[in-house]
């Protein structure tokens, strides 16, 4: 079967650029960007609506609303850029997560069948986690004349949830920064 093509006004094509100086940037949302070793900043570009459950989060979490958020693409993006030391918790997604590093050094570490793995990847190189994988990164080293590392990140699905491993929800509740309604 064909696709169906169509002409679209240039109005309508300009609703679907996102440029990286206007992305709406958040250092909150998540529980764990509270937490020393957890500082990070997310620049949403498309997709990561809130998914329902109590204990799930947005990838992104939801102060980072996307720039193209009039469709449903099947994936979300947004960059993630992070000082050396900082990175995320142990987490797992329902869906496929994948980073592109595009600036900087990063530590990409999971809980394989020997206990936790890593592998350390530089700019352009990428990795992809399937879901159900337990997962976390932190920023090694930024570019020379930078202070930041950064990655882009693309996760699977219109809605796709994130769950902290057992481990890092004790650590958020220790540091006091697991919410009171994920009880």
């Amino acid at each position: 079967m064909p696709i169906e093509v169509f002409r679209p006004k240039k109005d309508d094509v300009l609703k679907c650029v996102a440029r990286f100086d206007d992305l709406n940037a958040t250092d909150k949302g998540l529980p764990d960007q509270a937490v020393e070793g957890c500082y990070r900043t997310f620049r949403n570009v498309i997709g990561f609506q809130q998914p329902e459950g109590e204990e799930s989060f947005s990838p992104i979490g939801d102060d980072a609303k996307p720039i193209i958020s009039h469709m449903k693409p099947g994936f979300g993006m947004a960059y993630v850029s992070a000082r050396p030391g900082q990175g995320v918790m142990m987490h797992t997604h329902d869906t496929n997560e994948t980073f592109v590093v595009m600036e900087g050094t990063w530590m990409f570490e999971w809980e394989g069948d020997a206990g936790d793995d890593h592998v350390i990847l530089v700019e352009q190189d990428v990795v992809s986690f399937p879901p159900g994988m337990q997962r976390r990164f932190e920023c090694i080293s930024a570019r020379d004349g930078k202070d930041e590392g950064m990655i882009l990140g693309v996760i699977g699905g219109d809605t796709p949830s994130a769950e902290f491993s057992p481990e890092s929800i004790e650590r958020l509740r220790a540091e006091g920064a697991w919410p009171e309604a994920a009880e």
